[in-house]
């Protein structure tokens, strides 16, 4: 214990700058306690432009995963494991090739690829089609691969998910609840990587220490925010919320 003590390192919050962490870790929390996503399209931006991205991917993943431990249990309860879990299978088989791709392909190109597909995508549900009946294995399957690929190749496995329960049938509780628990999983099978990686640094968990506090305040208020969202308004916020992330991302 007196030795992860020695390495702990607070620097950063001498900083200017890092006020603008704390409001970005709030923003974050805000929205995924609203929505059941968006914390790593809101962080990773910010912590990285400051930070970078060994550090403020880390620090995202723990912070989410201790503050949003009591979303778990009621997500569980309402979520559909028959979507959840071939979505989830599907993303750990292919994060491995987006982490290949993110090494070879030139990251400013393939953010700008995908961003022009989200867009695209977030546009016409917006417009309201949505295919008919129940997701398939197959589809569940086929989409968390490509959210795998995404999460590997540059950090946002979000954004394929989302749009795969908004665009179904799901109303906003079950869809809502796919999502916290998909990303439950993800989370896990993401601390373990990066443990395995040797991410954790000092640095890393001093700085995850002090925006838990931060997170949690943001979690309470949005998912009590989402009590008296209606479910139009919950699938326009999420679409709206993706859209401008692709925007963002296409002009970065």
């Amino acid at each position: 214990m007196a030795d992860l003590l020695a390495q702990l390192d607070f620097t950063p919050l001498q900083e200017r700058w890092f006020v603008w962490i704390v409001l970005a870790t709030f923003g974050a929390a805000l929205v995924r306690g609203l929505t059941g996503f968006g914390s790593a399209m809101i962080m990773i931006p910010v912590l990285s432009a400051f930070l970078g991205p060994v550090v403020a991917v880390p620090i995202l993943n723990l912070v989410d995963a201790v503050t949003s431990l009591p979303m778990l249990p009621p997500a569980t309860r309402q979520c559909r494991w028959r979507e959840v879990v071939p979505l989830f299978l599907g993303a750990v088989i292919l994060m491995p090739l987006g982490v290949h791709l993110l090494q070879v392909v030139d990251p400013v190109l393939l953010r700008h690829v995908m961003a022009v597909l989200i867009l695209v995508m977030a546009i016409v549900m917006a417009f309201g089609l949505r295919y008919q009946g129940e997701p398939n294995r197959l589809a569940s399957l086929a989409v968390g691969a490509v959210s795998g690929l995404m999460s590997g190749a540059i950090g946002l496995s979000g954004p394929p998910v989302i749009l795969f329960w908004l665009g179904g049938q799901a109303n906003a509780i079950t869809a809502r609840a796919n999502v916290i628990a998909y990303f439950g999983l993800m989370t896990v099978a993401l601390i373990a990587t990066m443990i395995w990686n040797g991410l954790f640094t000092g640095q890393v968990i001093a700085l995850s220490l002090v925006l838990m506090p931060v997170y949690a305040l943001g979690l309470a208020i949005g998912a009590r925010g989402f009590r008296f969202a209606s479910e139009h308004s919950f699938r326009y916020i999420a679409l709206g919320l993706i859209a401008a992330v692709a925007v963002i991302s296409l002009f970065k």
